[in-house]
């Protein structure tokens, strides 16, 4: 018992990691590479150089294809090892939330939340997706833990142990080390940063005492970050002007949606919400009498104040997609935890509420979700359908990265620095297989079958045309849906 009293957090550590593991790497492979995973995996076949020389132009900052770069090498390009990474990041994910939440709140807290992180349909997604997301969420909760520990060092100068105080510099460096990797990571990981300046500001005594230092550690990760600071400000700049692929919110819609998504279930969301706003209530009617917690204070502040700006923002610059928010789901995790904690506080009634909000998560949960991206399934109808004489159309242009994966490996590993999709097109037209954004691109007149490839055409390209001017022509055969977004169609000369 001594043993296992003394050794109790790391166990208890050890077997969150563990169940994380698991539960998020048994079907790891089980899903189509689809969506942004092909650029990924596309662009991290290449040196290091090329990465970041290709990726200023676009809107993915180079850290994650860097890092997929060196696991490439070493174990190839199949779903399960370009995926394996975001399985690493989200168990090392559950290591910090849980010494953040033992840390500065307690000990339940930082079960729950591991738990509640596990067990969530959102997170298992991502940490089976070849993408930087996973990343995000880690970068996320190691710089608020690193934040918190410096925080609480400031505070707590005079009455932290003599043989504490030399860890602050390990944290001071975690800190600015996590701050500059997230900026690396994604763009949005900026907002983490914008946190914690405003809870450091919000607090008069530290600002006082320590502006100084808050000052150099923005010199510090403004100058690491020089590199790619202009492409951020001109990737703004474009987003400003020229707005984004995603459409506004749609209200208080918006927001139920994506309480949804952190929740697994609707039923589920709606127990979630009735737990929040019941502790946000019994907080103001208690807060006279409420000993204050700094962990709590920021957890509050993280979620509330970055949900709601992004939603507020995407108004003006569309950006509350879930994928995106994956800093805000680390937030709700330990906001969901502390919450159902904080309702009941008798010991003997205490576990009620949180015991049954994580039975809710675990019958909830799905270890073998769908990414809606059936793209070897819908590759494998088109080479059944087409022969030598067949027309394959695939729209939009850009899919063909995606359909090259399962089509023809080997050309998919013959990658181009200078045009990422020349090799492939010419593979493709090879095969009379043409990826194309307008009807007007191609001549469909000397053709008997055509088989159209629509890859949700009409979100990125309303006004292809491809369809009005095939079912003018010819005659429809027989058409494939696949789930979600992918309908290959068959035509016939009239």
């Amino acid at each position: 018992m001594t043993f296992l009293k003394k050794h109790e957090n790391i166990l208890i550590i050890a077997a969150l990691v563990f169940i994380n593991f698991i539960i998020k790497g048994l079907y790891l492979s089980n899903n189509s590479l689809g969506g942004d995973e092909p650029f990924s995996v596309y662009h991290a076949q290449m040196d290091v150089v090329s990465i970041i020389k290709i990726l200023s132009e676009g809107n993915n900052p180079p850290l994650y294809e860097i890092l997929l770069s060196g696991w490439i090498k070493l174990f190839g390009i199949s779903e399960f090892a370009v995926r394996f990474p975001s399985l690493i990041f989200s168990s090392i994910t559950v290591i910090y939330i849980y010494k953040f939440a033992l840390t500065f709140i307690n000990k339940r807290v930082a079960i729950y939340a591991g738990i509640l992180f596990i067990f969530s349909n959102y997170q298992i997604l991502f940490a089976q997706e070849a993408r930087v997301y996973a990343l995000l969420g880690l970068l996320s909760i190691a710089s608020m833990y690193y934040y918190m520990r410096v925080m609480h060092y400031c505070l707590n100068r005079l009455t932290i142990k003599e043989e504490i105080k030399p860890k602050i510099r390990i944290y001071i460096a975690g800190l600015l080390i996590t701050n500059t990797l997230i900026i690396y990571a994604h763009y949005f990981g900026c907002f983490i940063l914008f946190i914690q300046f405003l809870f450091f500001i919000s607090n008069r005594a530290i600002l006082l005492k320590y502006w100084k230092y808050l000052i150099l550690s923005i010199t510090i990760i403004c100058l690491l970050y020089t590199p790619n600071l202009f492409v951020l400000i001109n990737r703004f700049l474009d987003s400003s002007s020229n707005g984004t692929w995603l459409e506004s919110p749609n209200g208080i819609e918006s927001i139920y949606n994506m309480i949804w998504k952190f929740s697994n279930a609707p039923v589920v969301a709606s127990i979630v919400i009735v737990v929040l706003v019941s502790a946000f209530v019994k907080y103001l009617i208690k807060r006279k009498v409420e000993q204050k917690n700094m962990g709590i204070m920021l957890v509050v502040f993280w979620f509330t104040f970055l949900f709601f700006f992004m939603f507020g923002i995407s108004y003006i610059i569309p950006m509350f997609i879930d994928r995106y928010l994956m800093p805000v789901s680390i937030a709700f995790c330990l906001l969901l935890a502390i919450s159902a904690d904080y309702l009941v506080k008798k010991h003997k009634y205490r576990f009620i509420i949180p015991g049954f909000i994580l039975l809710l998560f675990t019958l909830t949960v799905k270890i073998n979700i769908s990414n809606k991206r059936n793209v070897k399934e819908t590759v494998a109808q088109i080479v059944q359908l087409k022969d030598p004489q067949t027309l394959v159309i695939i729209c939009p242009h850009h899919f063909t990265l995606n359909f090259m994966y399962y089509f023809d490996q080997s050309v998919f590993t013959d990658f181009n620095t200078s045009n990422i999709y020349v090799n492939i097109d010419k593979a493709l037209h090879r095969n009379h297989i043409y990826g194309i954004n307008n009807i007007k691109e191609i001549d469909i007149n000397k053709w008997k079958k055509i088989v159209f490839l629509d890859a949700a055409a009409n979100f990125t390209y309303p006004n292809n045309g491809i369809q009005l001017e095939l079912e003018a022509k010819f005659v429809k055969v027989k058409s494939y849906h696949f789930y979600e977004i992918f309908d290959v169609t068959e035509y016939t000369l009239k």
